[in-house]
């Protein structure tokens, strides 16, 4: 098994058994990551946000990763997640990932308040280098100059990272702009580069969402880790092997063709917040057919009415065919806030 990641590599939704999400729907879950393997995905992320960690009781966390490893059964990579405000906190969820057969493990940065990534990265240095002295699994950080949150992280760290941590494998992107500039990817990738002639080891870049895959491979990018392959697995996967295989055209082309509902899922492009992302991607996964319901777990509330209707509008746009419209969305919150 490779033990970089790279690829298309799916963080599929939790499905719960009702719109209350007190209960894991196992058997739903484990036929969407069937769903996804059939499409011959290189590898599963099980441990992200899209996949609800941060919502999830350590018992379910181990659960769906042992779910995960059952169905993928040595196929592709498994990796775990952990969500920690404390080193500490995340060196102990990261051994239980670990007694329980995970090939990588995707951290995020702790939630600090007044994180400021340009002048405290010594933090964000020193929690990581602990965690993977301690831990000794292949790991990947979540963060990029584009995301505003306390998952923050400049390419002059991503380089001090890189040649710091040894079990260090992959680095989830989130970033504004692709090709050039400061801060790009591009600028991310030439970090980890820079990292990678100092000492002998390779830590791939992989982008945080499928908006610019085309982008992402020609400034030297291996990969995605992102929700959206619930939706798009079957356009994101040839894409990947046209790209592979030096048929740039055809690459662009799906990218081209996919747009309209990128646009509406991230938001940004169409001037709406970036907030319900996972919402939108989960809802547009249930309209296709793919889960059987898109019901998330608090604090997640769904986006506004106007944008369910805007998912499929897009989905019908770029030539998908779902199976549910907005309305039976709507009627479902109704009957259970009734109930």
């Amino acid at each position: 098994m490779n033990a970089l990641p790279y690829g298309i590599i799916p963080s599929p939704p939790i499905v719960y058994t009702d719109a209350t999400c007190r209960t894991v729907d196992e058997e739903a879950y484990r036929a969407h990551l069937r769903y996804l393997l059939d499409h011959g995905v290189h590898g599963l992320c099980v441990g992200g946000h899209a996949g609800e960690t941060e919502c999830l009781t350590m018992d379910e966390r181990l659960r769906v990763i042992d779910i995960a490893r059952e169905e993928s059964r040595g196929s592709v990579p498994v990796m775990g997640g952990v969500i920690a405000d404390s080193t500490w906190s995340a060196i102990d969820q990261a051994s239980a990932l670990k007694e329980h057969g995970v090939d990588m493990i995707l951290y995020c940065l702790p939630n600090i308040v007044g994180w400021d990534a340009e002048t405290a990265d010594a933090m964000a240095i020193a929690h990581f280098t602990a965690i993977d002295k301690a831990t000794k699994v292949p790991f990947l950080i979540y963060g990029g100059p584009g995301d505003k949150s306390s998952c923050r992280i400049m390419p002059k760290t991503f380089e001090s990272l890189a040649t710091a941590c040894e079990y260090l494998v992959g680095m989830k992107i989130a970033v504004r702009g692709i090709a050039t500039g400061e801060n790009s990817f591009t600028d991310c990738v030439a970090a980890l580069r820079r990292a990678g002639e100092k000492t002998g080891r390779t830590v791939n870049a992989l982008i945080a969402g499928d908006a610019n895959l085309v982008g992402t491979f020609d400034a030297g990018g291996m990969g995605t880790i992102n929700a959206c392959e619930s939706v798009r697995v079957e356009e994101n996967m040839p894409l990947y092997q046209a790209y592979m295989a030096g048929d740039h055209a055809t690459a662009v082309a799906i990218q081209a063709r996919m747009k309209p509902l990128a646009d509406v899922i991230y938001g940004l492009a169409i001037g709406r917040s970036f907030t319900y992302f996972h919402y939108r991607f989960k809802i547009a996964a249930w309209m296709l057919g793919n889960i059987p319901n898109a019901y998330m777990r608090l604090p997640q509330v769904p986006p506004p009415a106007d944008e369910i209707a805007m998912i499929y509008d897009a989905l019908v746009k770029v030539g998908k065919h779902p199976i549910h419209r907005p309305e039976e969305f709507a009627n479902a919150e109704l009957a259970q806030s009734a109930a």
